[in-house]
This record gives C-alpha cells, sequence and structure tokens, in this order.
C-alpha cells in the first residue's frame, strides 16, 4: 500500500506540476522565487545575530553620547525669498545662542551668499535658462549647515553636527509642515514671521525624529 500510495503522489505531482510546459515553467520560476525569499531571510537573520551589538545603528547611540551630540540639529532657520528671517528656533545648547540681530544679520548673509553662489556656478555659464541649486552644505570644525531652496525662493536651513551629512530629506519635511500648518493658514501673510502654536510642535517632533 505504501508503494501505491507513493505512486499515486508522484502521479498527481506529475500531471499537476509538470505534465504542461507552462505549468513546468511556472513552477520553476515560483520555486525559485520561494527559495531565493527563504535564503535571504535566513541569511538576514544569521548575519543579524552574528553582528549583533556591532552595527553603527547598535552603537550610534553611544558615540553620539560619548561626544556629547545628543541632539542632531541643533536649531533651525526659515529664510523668505527676500532674505528675510521668518523663523528661527534652537533645538540644542551646544552651538552659541544668537540674538535676534545676529539671527537677522545671518539670514541676510546667507542669502545673499547663496544667490551669488547661483550665479557663478560652472553650470549657468552661457546657459541663462539653467538653474543652479546654491549652496546646499557648508562645513565647519564643529558643525554642519544644511539648507534646501524651494522652487519659490524659501530657503529652509538648519545646523547640524558633523555626523549628518545628509538633512534634504528633513528640509523637505519641514517645507510640507511650512506648507500645512503657515501657508493654509488665512491669517498668516506671506514673507512674514511664522508664529503657529502647531507648526512649532510638529517641527519639534520632527527634529527629535532625526
Amino acid at each position: 500500500m505504501v508503494g501505491g500510495f507513493t505512486k499515486s503522489i508522484s502521479s498527481f505531482t506529475y500531471r499537476t506540476f509538470f505534465k504542461k510546459e507552462s505549468t513546468y515553467f511556472t513552477t520553476v520560476v515560483a520555486s525559485g522565487v520561494a527559495f531565493s525569499i527563504a535564503f535571504n531571510t535566513m541569511f538576514e537573520k544569521y548575519w543579524d545575530s552574528k553582528t549583533a551589538g556591532t552595527k553603527w545603528v547598535d552603537i550610534k547611540g553611544r558615540y553620539i553620547k560619548d561626544l556629547g551630540l545628543l541632539a542632531m540639529i541643533h536649531s533651525v532657520f526659515i529664510i523668505n525669498r527676500s532674505g528675510g528671517l521668518i523663523y528661527h528656533k534652537n533645538y540644542s545648547s551646544k552651538l552659541a545662542q544668537l540674538s535676534s540681530n545676529e539671527a537677522l544679520t545671518l539670514a541676510g548673509t546667507f542669502h545673499g551668499i547663496h544667490v551669488l553662489a547661483s550665479r557663478i556656478s560652472p553650470a549657468t555659464k552661457g546657459n541663462y535658462s539653467a538653474k543652479d541649486s546654491g549652496i546646499q552644505t557648508i562645513d565647519t570644525k564643529n558643525f554642519r549647515i544644511h539648507c534646501y531652496q524651494t522652487p519659490t525662493g524659501i530657503k529652509f536651513m538648519a545646523a547640524s553636527d558633523l555626523l549628518e551629512t545628509k538633512l534634504t530629506d528633513i528640509l523637505v519635511k519641514m517645507y510640507g509642515l511650512y506648507s500645512d500648518y503657515a501657508l493654509k493658514n488665512p491669517f498668516y501673510n506671506l514673507e512674514m514671521p511664522i508664529r503657529s502654536e502647531m507648526f512649532d510642535s510638529r517641527l519639534v517632533q520632527l527634529v527629535k525624529a532625526v
């Protein structure tokens, strides 16, 4: 009976999966995909177990704490198309705190340098229709400045520690918050300082999530 049962299983398997060429091809492809997924899953679990506690995601917090860099983003600036400062918040005490006049001066100075950098870019030489994105990062000894300019000319600028090499995605999300909680506010006037508790709280959540 065992032999007959085995024979019937074999016959059923042949008729179901291998008799027709299209079914055979589908079976081979599906088997290959299933094996690949299973192998990758098992290998990833094995590699995670062998390297547990040594990957950057595991040790990042310890090194940041040792360096005194608990806040990844120290401050945020939003500059309007004319170079005026319309928003400024500090999220860390690691950098020197700027006075209101100093923050305004920084915004105007950065705006001017940004415009000049866009104009002298080799990418725009002889091609007046080309547009350069201007300054995206400025490195100092202890921190890095990141900038994202929107199509309408609003600049979102953040000062971070040197561990943050690129903040474009975060700055774009800040632009999204600006659109949702400032531009859509019927009482907000364009080019004017942003005064919105909802915008403040959402921005704090975004900065802390970095």
